[in-house]
């Protein structure tokens, strides 16, 4: 992608910023960083124009919804080369799980054969393996005990398309992708042939309610929020017996998450902690 980029670096404390990491990858389909004195995100100069109201809505929002003051922003241009250069050095390769090595495009492949290598360009969707959700769901899929054989998957937000690409390298057999935003889609569309997956993944841009059928797994990892108020669609894509995993949760919001889901008839089958974050698991 061509043309600059706006550095947007909002100052606030760590329980804050965990908070504000997981709305802005949800509102605007983008990596978090942390900083030493808060988060800070890129957005290219065009959408930035166009998103800067909704940006400072979702920040000021957020803030009263904390009881707390207004938070500091900082606005820096950076050329598309010199972001380019700066994202490539903080994503490496990195193994995760028993089995996967998850691996950006730029560098060399890893010589390593014992592990599943999943190649990535995230461009401007979430999902590199290097954030504590992305890393519980890959290694959910890897223990949950249905990749052998035809079980089929539904990945909600798939982003990068990550999550899916390491289901079709453990060997699930049909595997729906869904994200409403069209550019992540094409941008998992991109990592599925980089990863010679063409064919095995279905990816689309729609929401949960229009998808149809059920599945033997179903994986989301976006946010908590959005995983409350779809808890019934989601619920309805999970077939009897069958497994569901989500995360983009945050510690304190888990008994939130998981309550709704118990309402849709689910059984709490687990949860695993990574730092700030929980992945729940469920069976029907």
């Amino acid at each position: 992608m061509r043309g600059n980029w706006t550095r947007i670096d909002l100052i606030c404390g760590p329980d804050t910023a965990d908070y504000l990491a997981a709305e802005l990858g949800e509102a605007f389909g983008v990596s978090v960083e942390f900083t030493s004195g808060g988060v800070r995100i890129y957005l290219g100069e065009d959408r930035f124009g166009a998103e800067k109201t909704r940006l400072l809505a979702l920040v000021d929002g957020l803030a009263s919804q904390l009881g707390e003051a207004p938070m500091e922003i900082s606005y820096t241009e950076i050329a598309d080369e010199d972001w380019s250069r700066k994202w490539k050095e903080h994503f490496k390769a990195l193994r995760v799980g028993k089995r996967f090595i998850v691996s950006p495009t730029w560098e060399a492949e890893p010589r390593e054969t014992s592990r599943l290598i999943i190649r990535i360009d995230p461009g401007r969707a979430f999902g590199t393996g290097h954030h504590e959700t992305t890393r519980l769901c890959l290694e959910w899929l890897e223990g949950c005990g249905l990749a052998a054989g035809s079980a089929s998957l539904l990945d909600v937000g798939t982003g990068s398309g990550i999550l899916s690409i390491g289901a079709a390298m453990l060997g699930f057999g049909q595997i729906t992708a869904i994200d409403n935003d069209a550019e992540a889609i094409e941008t998992a569309k991109e990592n599925v042939l980089l990863n010679g997956l063409s064919g095995k993944i279905d990816l689309f841009c729609s929401s949960i309610e229009e998808v149809g059928g059920q599945f033997d797994a179903v994986i989301s990892n976006i946010e908590s929020g959005p995983l409350i108020r779809m808890a019934a669609p989601i619920a309805s894509r999970v077939r009897e017996a069958g497994l569901l995993g989500l995360s983009g949760i945050l510690t304190e919001q888990v008994d939130a998450v998981s309550a709704e889901y118990v309402k849709m008839g689910l059984l709490p089958a687990g949860r695993k902690i990574a730092g700030e974050w929980a992945l729940l698991s469920f069976v029907k």
